[in-house]
């Protein structure tokens, strides 16, 4: 009984030898695939200088060149919705005020039990 004992011991101890050793070689293959695999810029890509504030030019035009396309798409959308623009005096209730008054109201709900 013993012996049987002792050969699934040296079984299981030289099989989980051989999962960690594996694993091992696996992180490594991977580490040094990492540091020696570099991405490369793509063709079209420039570098970007930064100025003196750490910032750059790239990425402050691409800024401005963002937020006037979502302008242009927000503007083309209030278009095509088909749906008139209120010109009334009277203040108007924006989408998002509504949607985050919901969401207070629920929250509040759980809170009290009651939803």
């Amino acid at each position: 009984m013993a012996s049987r004992l002792i050969t699934s011991l040296v079984v299981s101890g030289l099989g989980m030898l051989m999962l960690f050793v594996a694993m091992l070689f696996l992180y490594a293959l991977m580490y040094g695939m990492t540091v020696l695999i570099k991405d490369r810029p793509q063709a079209g890509e420039q570098r970007v200088r930064t100025t003196e504030d750490g910032d750059s030019r790239g990425t402050i035009s691409r800024k401005r060149e963002a937020a006037v396309i979502a302008t242009a798409l927000a503007r083309v959308e209030e278009e095509m919705s088909g749906v008139a623009a209120q010109k009334t005096t009277e203040k108007t209730v924006s989408a998002w005020w509504t949607v985050h008054h919901y969401r207070r109201l629920a929250r509040d709900r759980r809170r009290r039990g009651l939803g």
